[in-house]
């Protein structure tokens, strides 16, 4: 296990560091849906990229995240005059991915809208060794 890990003492001793991986991942994925959803959104671009990047770099605070990536799907024709044009974003607005690192493996955790489901799914994308 993670030598550099001071909470490492707090979790079965039977996980591995491939699981633990997987866990940081997902964790960040849940933080960004509950902590985002609702925050208020326009079609403005440079609006909602600050946004993004505001969402990025407070996940990259958490421990094990090495790299997260934010799409937000927001029609531009949702700012197209008037006081009222913005709406709450939502699930289905979201696209991200974060990489999270724990011992020798990285995780690619992902979550996003798919239409066929009818619904935003987190998932694993992909496992890799790193050593």
């Amino acid at each position: 296990m993670s030598p550099k890990d001071p909470a490492q003492r707090f979790f079965d001793k039977k996980m591995t560091e491939r699981e633990r991986a997987i866990f940081e991942g997902g964790i960040g994925l849940a933080a960004i849906y509950h902590q985002f959803i609702g925050t208020p959104v326009s079609g403005d671009r440079g609006s909602l990229e600050k946004l993004e990047k505001a969402i990025q770099e407070a996940a990259l605070l958490q421990p094990h995240k090495k790299s997260v990536k934010v799409k937000l799907n927001i029609p531009s024709n949702l700012s197209d005059g008037g006081a009222f044009n913005y709406r709450s974003l939502e699930g289905r607005d979201l696209d991200v991915t974060i990489i999270s690192e724990y011992g020798s493996y990285k995780a690619t955790s992902r979550m996003k809208y798919i239409p066929e489901l009818k619904y935003v799914l987190m998932y694993v994308e992909k496992i890799e060794k790193t050593s």
